[in-house]
């Protein structure tokens, strides 16, 4: 559910095909009175492209169910997902209820794992050391290691390379963008992401690094990464 009140109820349904990701948000009026002046907005932000493929309902019915059909390309790494702001009225005296509602379309949607072997992944990641092409984060481990390969492949869509253990793990994937790319006439441009993870089971301390070619593409997705599995001490510090 992406939302629930007494009245009314928003579902959400999203895939991610590349850089085009499609969210159907179903509006539900389960209460027995007429729902009214249902109004969406999605302010623009410069990193998606965003384009509604229909209205949402103006009103509801007890009872009806209407979709709202969006789509969200990623045009540039991004890391605040799109505003989602519902206002909508239940018949009784006073201001219009406000939803500052936010769609599921994060940067690592946009993401496909990149299926390589091990020896092809460390020659490419260390071509890629130093800032700002790397961002390393240290700190407390979040989750334990033999949850790591959950989050890499189903969280951040990533391919864990068979070689990973529980004391480090390699990841590496493709970003898709709508932004055409210059040298391929045609074709839009993709950023190659990788990540290792190093655990100290001793201190259940976890340093993060994410490398790719675009710091603009890094610090994002390293921050996306970190959310969920670093509790930072000392970003960009050693351990």
């Amino acid at each position: 559910k992406f939302y629930v009140s007494n009245s009314l109820a928003l579902d959400l349904k999203h895939e991610y095909v590349a850089d085009v990701g499609r969210v159907t948000i179903m509006f539900i009026n389960n209460s027995q009175a007429p729902i009214g002046n249902i109004r969406v907005t999605m302010p623009e932000a410069p990193q998606l492209r965003l384009q509604g493929f229909n209205e949402p309902p103006p009103q509801l019915a007890p009872g009806q169910r209407a979709p709202h059909y969006v789509q969200v390309q990623c045009v540039q790494p991004f890391l605040q997902p799109v505003r989602y702001l519902v206002e909508y009225s239940e018949g009784r005296p006073g201001p219009p209820t406000q939803l500052p509602l936010m769609l599921p379309a994060v940067l690592t949607k946009y993401v496909s794992p990149a299926e390589i072997e091990i020896q092809q992944f460390r020659q490419y990641f260390e071509g890629l050391a130093g800032a700002p092409r790397e961002n390393i984060v240290v700190g407390q481990a979040k989750v334990p290691p033999n949850q790591w390969p959950n989050y890499l492949t189903k969280g951040f869509n990533l391919h864990m390379l068979r070689e990973s253990n529980p004391t480090q793990a390699f990841a590496a994937g493709t970003l898709h963008t709508a932004t055409p790319d210059p040298s391929q006439p045609g074709k839009n441009m993709t950023v190659p992401v990788m990540l290792r993870l190093e655990y100290d089971n001793g201190r259940n301390m976890v340093r993060l690094t994410v490398r790719s070619p675009h710091g603009d593409v890094t610090g994002p997705f390293s921050k996306i990464v970190e959310t969920y599995l670093v509790v930072p001490a000392q970003p960009n510090g050693v351990s």
